[in-house]
């Protein structure tokens, strides 16, 4: 087949999660045989510098041409600038994916030898469009594929035929333990650091640092995009900005816990991950993480947004050493059913209808 993923726009420099997911789509799906496409929509690219609207183009192309540079997308894909989706600029294909919220009219207006018109959901994005306009793009009569259950649910309300979940996976090869969760630093703890107000870093530092006054032992090591608020550049607080796979990989793998504040996501991709490599995994239960967390078996999971029940259920994981081995093997065990072939099986199957 000739597939077409459609991005609201190029990401050079930082991971993103939902692009990450379509690198990963793109890269498995050539591998198999199939022809893809990424189209780069780049309408609001480098607005701020005031150029000529023809060189802005050019750049834009050579950018594009040159990304991601934080992901190994294979050289088979092929990559598109277009100046926005329209029929002028979207290659003829079978399939046309929209991957945001933003994407899903402009797609199901294209004409049909773009391809059969596809609606990858990987977030309630109501912070990219309104609310009302959000549950439209839930109506245009795609092919509807969340990413996790939940979404689904209030998707198929809208729009039951042709909705689909497929839930995110991870490469279970790559995501694994190197360093046993009995070999590991109790006081040794890792997440994500993010300036978003939905990834609710600052609930989870709060919670950390409060019992770095009991337990001076602790380390916190990190990884992320944002540049880290002066606050926390602290000798205890490591931070790896722009990590690549295998410097996240060593985190994973060093730290006996990792922690996950979020207020709302579609999946959480890195608290999966992180359960691959045996991390005992404390989180707040925001809605997408109960697609692989299950409290008290293979996580401890405390209300959104509450610092102090987020503190006792870390402070739990270090005072009882065989609860926090116990389910850090249990949430290895448990995050092998996320592999990328049984994902595959689903897309293509799901897209041949």
């Amino acid at each position: 087949m000739k597939i077409t993923f459609c991005l609201p726009n190029h990401n050079y420099k930082s991971p993103i999660g939902g692009y990450k997911m379509v690198y990963e789509y793109a890269n498995r799906l050539v591998e198999k045989g199939h022809s893809v496409n990424i189209v780069f929509c780049t309408k609001d690219s480098l607005k701020k510098y005031n150029l000529p609207s023809s060189l802005r183009h050019v750049l834009t192309k050579y950018i594009v041409s040159k990304s991601p540079k934080w992901f190994d997308l294979d050289k088979r894909v092929n990559k598109v600038a277009a100046q926005e989706i329209s029929d002028e600029f979207i290659p003829k294909a079978d399939i046309v994916i929209a991957t945001a919220a933003q994407t899903a009219l402009p797609i199901s207006r294209l004409n049909q030898d773009k391809g059969k018109k596809v609606y990858f959901i990987q977030g309630y994005e109501n912070w990219v469009v309104t609310e009302k306009d959000l549950l439209m793009t839930y109506q245009l009569n795609m092919i509807n594929i969340t990413v996790s259950k939940w979404l689904y649910e209030i998707v198929s309300k809208y729009q039951e035929k042709n909705t689909y979940c497929i839930q995110n996976p991870i490469d279970i090869r790559v995501y694994k333990i190197y360093t046993k969760p009995e070999k590991r630093d109790k006081f040794c703890i890792g997440m994500l650091y993010h300036d978003a107000e939905f990834k609710g870093c600052r609930y989870a530092l709060e919670a950390i640092m409060n019992l770095k006054k009991k337990y001076t032992e602790i380390e916190l090591i990190m990884f992320g995009n944002p540049e880290l608020q002066m606050e926390y550049k602290l000798d205890w607080i490591h931070y790896v900005r722009h990590a690549s796979v295998e410097q996240v990989l060593k985190i994973y793998n060093k730290c006996a816990i990792f922690v996950c504040a979020s207020v709302e996501e579609g999946f959480g991709l890195t608290g999966l991950e992180s359960m691959a490599c045996g991390c005992a995994f404390v989180t707040t239960g925001y809605r997408g993480v109960y697609e692989y967390a299950e409290n008290n078996k293979n996580s401890l999971i405390s209300p959104v947004k509450n610092v102090f029940e987020l503190e006792k259920n870390i402070e739990r994981m270090i005072e009882n050493d065989d609860l926090r081995i116990k389910i850090a093997k249990q949430a290895n065990a448990d995050a092998q059913q996320y592999s990328w072939e049984r994902a595959l099986m689903l897309f293509e199957k799901y897209m041949r209808g």
